[in-house]
C-alpha cells in the first residue's frame, strides 16, 4: 500500500478481549462516529473536526476517546506529563485517535450502504451482556469508572466493533464466492491461494496443507471436518464453508482411514471477532475507500492533529476498481463552520 498506510499503522483494536478490559487496557482507538441523521443534539461549542459525506464527529468525541487513551497509556509507563518526552507523545497519540476516526467513519458508512450497520437494539443487547459479566448495571457502571471509560465510551465501542466486524464478515463471503467462481471458471487451485488466502502457513505452497489426520481433524473446527468427509477424492467444496476461521474453500487430494491431504483457500473472518488478526485485504478497501472519499472531496479534517490523509504526501494510492466497498462519489452537503484546532 501506499503511504497511508503508514498513517494507519499501530492501530490495534482489540475486540475478542472483554469489552471492560478493552477500555481499561487502552488498547483500542475504536471511536466511532456521530451520524447527522441520528445524533443527539450537539451543544454549539462543540466543534466538528471531522467531515466523512454527511457524516460529522465533534471534538467532545475526539476529546473523550484521546484522554482515555493517555489515561491507560500512563498507567501502563508512558512519558507523563511535563517530561520532555510528553509533547511528541502525545502529539503521536492525537494522530493515531484521529485516524481511528477516520477508518471507524468509513466502516460505518460502508456497512450503512450494505445493510449490516449496528442498530440502537444491538448495542443495547451487547451491553446487557456486558451488565450480566459484571454483576449488574451498577457493576458495570463502577468498573467502567475505574477504568476511565463511561458507557457512552462502551457503547461507542460495541457500535465499532459490530460493524466491523459485520462488513469483513460480509466482505469476506464475497470474496470466497469470487474465489469459487474464478474456480470453475478454469483458475488454478495453486495459483488463486497464492493470490487470495489467508492462511500464512499454506499459501506460499499454493494453499496445500500436507497430510493431515482424522484425529486432528475431529480435534480442531466442527464445520471444517464436516466438509472435509463430505469430499471426495478430487472434488472442492461447492460453497465457501463457514467456520471459526472465515470461508474455506477446500480440496480433497488424498484419504486414506485415517488421514487426509488437502489444499486450501481461507478468507478470514474470525469468530470471535479480533481486529488484532485484521486481514490485509480488508484494510486495503478501506484506504481505498479513503482514496476515493478524498478524491472526491468528501473527507475533511478540520482539527489539527498531524493527520491530513488527503494531502499530497500521506494520501492513499488512487482506488481502484473491485476493492468490495460501494462507489464512493456523491454529494457532500453543506461545509460544517470552521473548528478551532485542538
Amino acid at each position: 500500500m501506499s503511504s497511508v498506510a503508514g498513517w494507519l499503522r499501530g492501530r490495534r483494536l482489540v475486540v475478542g478481549l472483554p469489552l471492560l478490559a478493552v477500555i481499561a487496557i487502552g488498547a483500542t482507538l475504536g471511536v466511532a462516529r456521530l451520524r447527522s441523521s441520528s445524533a443527539s443534539p450537539t451543544p454549539p461549542t462543540d466543534a466538528v473536526i471531522l467531515v466523512v459525506g454527511r457524516d460529522s464527529v465533534h471534538q467532545s468525541l475526539f476529546d473523550a476517546r484521546l484522554q482515555a487513551t493517555l489515561t491507560a497509556a500512563e498507567q501502563g509507563g508512558a512519558p507523563q506529563q511535563g517530561s520532555a518526552q510528553y509533547p511528541a507523545f502525545l502529539g503521536e497519540l492525537r494522530a493515531r485517535v484521529l485516524k481511528s476516526l477516520i477508518f471507524d467513519t468509513v466502516v460505518a458508512q460502508e456497512a450503512g450502504l450494505r445493510g449490516v450497520e449496528a442498530s440502537d437494539a444491538d448495542i443495547d443487547a451487547e451491553i446487557t451482556v456486558e451488565e450480566g459479566n459484571a454483576g449488574g448495571a451498577g457493576q458495570l457502571d463502577r468498573q467502567l469508572a475505574e477504568a476511565g471509560g463511561s458507557r457512552a465510551q462502551l457503547r461507542d465501542l460495541v457500535r465499532s466493533r459490530l460493524n466491523e466486524s459485520r462488513l469483513e464478515q460480509l466482505l469476506a463471503a464475497e470474496r470466497a464466492g469470487d474465489a469459487l467462481r474464478q474456480l470453475s471458471a478454469g483458475a488454478v487451485f495453486a495459483d488463486l491461494a497464492r493470490q487470495l488466502s489467508d492462511d500464512d502457513t499454506s499459501r506460499a505452497q499454493g494453499g496445500a496443507l500436507g497430510e493431515l489426520s482424522l484425529d486432528q481433524l475431529k480435534a480442531g473446527d466442527q464445520a471444517f471436518l464436516s466438509a472435509v468427509t463430505a469430499l471426495k477424492t478430487g472434488e472442492t467444496t461447492a460453497q465457501p464453508v463457514r467456520d471459526a476461521a472465515g470461508f474455506e474453500i477446500l480440496r480433497l487430494d488424498a484419504a486414506t482411514r485415517t488421514s487426509v491431504t488437502l489444499h486450501r483457500i481461507l478468507v478470514a473472518a474470525p469468530q470471535p471477532y479480533t481486529v488484532r488478526e485484521r486481514p490485509a485485504w480488508f484494510t486495503e478497501a478501506v484506504l481505498l475507500a479513503i482514496a476515493d472519499d478524498c478524491a472526491g472531496g468528501q473527507l475533511r479534517v478540520l482539527i489539527n492533529a498531524g493527520v491530513q490523509p488527503c494531502t499530497a504526501e500521506s494520501s492513499p494510492t488512487p482506488a481502484a476498481t473491485g476493492n468490495g466497498f460501494s462507489p464512493r462519489s456523491g454529494p457532500t452537503g453543506s461545509p460544517p463552520p470552521p473548528a478551532t484546532p485542538g
